[in-house]
C-alpha cells in the first residue's frame, strides 16, 4: 500500500511558540486516519503544513510524492474541507460545481456522481450562503470530488454542526473512503466521531503526538470505571495498592482500565473486596474521552 503524504519531523514555531514539535506521521493510501487533540494540540498548523499553506521551519513533508511547499503538483488530487467552508456566497451551487468542473476538467457525469454522493440534488438552485451549515460542508465535499481527489484533508468538519448534520456528514467521509477508495485524514477533538470512522488515529497534544495506534485499542487504553463507594478514599487506597491509576472526585472513584481485560479484572477485584466487607454502590465502565487519553500521557 503506498503513502499519499508523509511527515517526518516536523517542527514549527510561532514567537515563543512551538506549535508543532517534532511530529511525524503517515496516511496511507485508501487510509482514514483520524487526527485527534483538544483546541490548540496544532492539528490545524499541522495540516496546513502538510498541504504546502505554510512553511515548516524543520522537517520534511512529502505529498504525492512532492514537497508541497516548493512544488504545487503535490496538491493535484488533494481535496480540502475546513471547519468553515469558503467558496463563493453568491453562486448558485449548480454554477459553482460547473465551474470547478471546468477548472478540473471534470465530466458532467463526475459532476452527477459528487451532486448524488453529497445529497445536494434539492439544492443546486440555492447560493452557497442560502445553504445550512451542513449542506454547505457537503458542497465543499463535492467541490473537492471534482478534482478526482486520492486524498481528502477535512480540518474539524463538524465542529459547527448539529447532531444530525455531524452524523451524516461522518457517514459520507466513510462511504467515500470504503467505496471510491479515497484517503482521509479527518482532525477533531471529539473522540465519538472519530472512532465513528477512523481505523486508526494520531493523538496530538502541545504541539507533538502522544499516541497512534488502532482506534479501538487507543480508547480501550483510556477507557475507565466509575465506582461509586460508601468510603471513597479507603476505596482509593486499596487500588492503589493493586497498582490501578485512581483518583476521587466526590463519592465517585475513576479507575484507568488494565487493556482489554481491563473490565473483568476489576470486576473479579471489587468482588473479592465486596465479600470481605468493602461496600460499592455502583460500578459503571465508560469509553475514553480525551480527556482521559491526555491524562493519561500526561
Amino acid at each position: 500500500m503506498g503513502v499519499v503524504l508523509e511527515v517526518q519531523e516536523v517542527t514549527k514555531v510561532f514567537g515563543p511558540t512551538i506549535a508543532v514539535d517534532r511530529v511525524s506521521l503517515r496516511v496511507h493510501e485508501g487510509e482514514l486516519v483520524g487526527l485527534l487533540g483538544p483546541n490548540g494540540a496544532g492539528k490545524s498548523t499541522l495540516l496546513k503544513i502538510s498541504l504546502g499553506l505554510l512553511r515548516r521551519d524543520r522537517g520534511n513533508v512529502i505529498l504525492n510524492g512532492y514537497d508541497p511547499y516548493v512544488d504545487s503538483r503535490a496538491r493535484r488530487g488533494v481535496g480540502v474541507v475546513f471547519e468553515r467552508p469558503m467558496l463563493p456566497d453568491s453562486l448558485p451551487i449548480r454554477d459553482l460545481l460547473y465551474r470547478a468542473s471546468l477548472i478540473y476538467g471534470s465530466s458532467r457525469e463526475e459532476i452527477r456522481r459528487a451532486v448524488k454522493y453529497t445529497g445536494l440534488e434539492q439544492h443546486l438552485h440555492k447560493t452557497f450562503s442560502e445553504l445550512s451549515a451542513g449542506l454547505k460542508q457537503r458542497a465543499a465535499i463535492a467541490h473537492a470530488l471534482l478534482s478526482r481527489p486520492k486524498l481528502i484533508v477535512a480540518d474539524e468538519p463538524t465542529s459547527n454542526l448539529d447532531p444530525i448534520e455531524r452524523v451524516r456528514l461522518l457517514e459520507l467521509i466513510d462511504m467515500l473512503n470504503r467505496d471510491e477508495g479515497i484517503s482521509f485524514i479527518v482532525s477533531s477533538h471529539v473522540i465519538p466521531e472519530i472512532s465513528r470512522v477512523a481505523r486508526r488515529v494520531v493523538v496530538m497534544n502541545r504541539g507533538r503526538v502522544i499516541m497512534e495506534g488502532d482506534v479501538n485499542e487507543v480508547v480501550m487504553k483510556a477507557s475507565v470505571a466509575r465506582i461509586r463507594a460508601s468510603d471513597a478514599r479507603a476505596l482509593e487506597k486499596v487500588l492503589t495498592l493493586h497498582g490501578y491509576d485512581v483518583r476521587v472526585e466526590g463519592i465517585n472513584i475513576i479507575v484507568k482500565l488494565k487493556g482489554a481485560e481491563g473490565q473483568a479484572e476489576l470486576l473479579k477485584l471489587m468482588a473479592d473486596l465486596s465479600a470481605t466487607g468493602t461496600k460499592v454502590l455502583s460500578i459503571d465502565f465508560a469509553g475514553a474521552g480525551l480527556e482521559e487519553i491526555l491524562r493519561g500521557e500526561a
